[in-house]
């Protein structure tokens, strides 16, 4: 065997290695912060209960606005998402949040309390991000199942090992996990991170690739809630001492589900373990009203393993958008988590209600969760019969690598390949000739991006203001520079773009580059063989020339 063949081994092996170790970095930061779940409502929400109960509700209401901030600013001003910069207030966010947590537990000081959880919230809030923007790296759905399932499953273990900590070791862990989160992370989620800064807005980037981006109103945003609200309950149901109820078989069901999700060879895997999630939280819903007398964790069981496994999806989901498109990341991630703070609240403030009814109105208590589980089905029957998260996956499209507002790139990157098509036919032919054909002065025409988009649209047929927007976008513009250029609003370009990738069967801008480059290229050629057959008599094609060897004029 060669040396180059040894070494050609050698650095897949490395290159294999590296993913590998990615993946199970990434693991150990789910599992960090899975398990700090645990510490956080087991250790220290049950000791802030006892003095200030509506704490945890305000701390998760704070969550979920600020992942709604995080949301706005990677869709609107993604160049203030440095990383240094974050990572600093981050860390700074949980320094303060040990001190003041510390203080205010031990002396009971509500209002200190809800500011300390604050802080941490905060710190946290970047460190998920990090671990999104880490997934996003990984380049196979099997390394993100890998890290998801695997990390989920190996929290659960751990809360099932562990023992409940006391409050001042909860507070301690609490703001470790992140710190050691951001320490894990903070490399490799730079490449994710540095393109996002550098790229567009995904407001302006929206415009012109309609399908590579989640609308506000998508249907993972509102079964996030849903979700959410299953978790929320099971937490505070038949809770002990404002403890939640916990069970080993919890963690052992978490498990099963993981290593199918690992090694499930079923080709829509997103489906079926949405669906198993599905299943657990109904049986959970079913099975409450039986547990509020005798205070077994049967209810809550199910429906944190639901919860368990539609978090594996979640992740998942994450992880493939980062690969389709780098900049849909951070905007996806962080809507559902917001949606997601919003159900948990929802869904703990319907199970305290439910522990106050207990034992002085059953029939209210069982109401409750006879309510839950109609609208948690109604709604996945109402909003989920056709949807499908395999299908969501695969069906986003990929946003135009090098895409600007200036678009210049792109416009280049057509032309050179046109004319790399002409030179490389030109040399291939030249042998054949004779020498009076040489001696004929000859002139390749590269055809414009708008000669190209002209005979497209003809041939498609587009409007003109349609071809116009169509060469624009060929260009690389985004709707922002449309909508100034042309001094129409958001809502017409986006129609028109409609319109357009409609008529040329495209879903993306990259896509309609991709079908103008051909074009180019296709053009340039037929082109030079028409020049060579006319030299001296034509120096260049006129549009309507074009169109005329196309037939488009008739």
């Amino acid at each position: 065997m060669s040396d180059s063949t040894h070494a050609g081994a050698n650095q897949r092996s490395d290159t294999r290695a590296l993913r590998v170790g990615g993946a199970a970095a990434i693991a150990v930061t789910i599992a960090l912060t899975t398990f700090g779940g645990f510490v956080l409502n087991a250790g220290l929400y049950s000791q802030v209960a006892t003095y200030c109960g509506i704490a945890r509700e305000i701390n998760t209401f704070g969550s979920a606005a600020l992942f709604f901030v995080l949301f706005v600013v990677a869709v609107r001003w993604p160049s203030l998402l440095d990383k240094r910069i974050m990572t600093v207030g981050a860390l700074g966010c949980l320094a303060t949040a040990a001190v003041v947590l510390e203080l205010a537990v031990r002396f009971a000081d509500p209002a200190a309390t809800v500011v300390g959880l604050l802080f941490s919230t905060a710190g946290k809030t970047w460190a998920a991000a990090l671990i999104a923007c880490s997934l996003g790296s990984l380049g196979s759905a099997k390394e993100a199942a890998v890290a998801a399932a695997g990390g989920i499953a190996l929290g659960g273990i751990v809360a099932m090992l562990a023992p409940t900590p006391n409050w001042q070791i909860a507070i301690a862990l609490h703001v470790a996990f992140p710190v050691l989160v951001v320490a894990l992370l903070y490399r490799r989620s730079s490449d994710v991170l540095d393109a996002v800064r550098r790229g567009a807005p995904p407001f302006d980037l929206e415009v012109a690739n309609p399908e590579s981006f989640f609308a506000p109103t998508h249907a993972l945003f509102l079964c996030a809630f849903l979700f959410s609200v299953a978790s929320g309950y099971a937490l505070t149901i038949n809770e002990v001492g404002h403890a939640p109820v916990t069970s080993d078989f919890s963690a052992l069901l978490t498990v099963a589900l993981a290593l199918w999700a690992i090694f499930g060879r079923d080709g829509d895997k997103e489906d079926t373990l949405f669906s198993c999630a599905v299943l657990l939280v109904i049986a959970g819903f079913l099975l409450a009203p039986f547990t509020f007398s005798t205070g077994l964790p049967s209810a809550n069981t199910l429906l944190r393993c639901g919860n368990d496994g539609f978090s594996m999806l979640v992740w998942m989901v994450i992880a493939a958008v980062g690969r389709r498109n780098v900049f849909a990341l951070l905007p996806t991630f962080a809507l559902i988590r917001a949606c997601g703070a919003l159900g948990t609240n929802l869904g703990a403030i319907a199970g305290h209600t439910s522990n106050g009814f207990v034992g002085a109105n059953q029939q209210a208590a069982e109401l409750i969760a006879a309510v839950a589980l109609f609208l948690f089905v109604a709604l996945l029957w109402v909003g989920f019969r056709k949807f499908s998260f395999s299908g969501t996956i695969r069906g986003m499209a990929g946003v135009a690598e090098g895409t600007s507002a200036a678009g210049k790139e792109t416009a280049e990157g057509v032309a050179v390949k046109a004319d790399a098509h002409v030179a490389s036919t030109e040399a291939a032919d030249s042998p054949g000739q004779s020498s009076e054909d040489q001696a004929i002065p000859q002139r390749s025409h590269t055809p414009s991006i708008e000669e190209c988009c002209a005979v497209l649209g003809a041939q498609h047929g587009l409007t003109e203001r349609e071809t116009e927007i169509f060469s624009m976008l060929a260009r690389g513009r985004n709707g922002t520079f449309i909508m100034e250029h042309y001094v129409i609003s958001r809502n017409t370009v986006k129609s028109h773009i409609k319109h357009i990738y409609a008529k040329l069967d495209v879903h993306s801008q990259q896509e309609l580059i991709d079908l103008v480059e051909s074009e180019a290229t296709n053009h340039a050629g037929i082109l030079r063989d028409a020049t060579t057959y006319r030299a001296g008599k034509l120096e260049t094609f006129t549009l309507d020339e074009v169109k005329t060897h196309y037939g488009l004029d008739k």
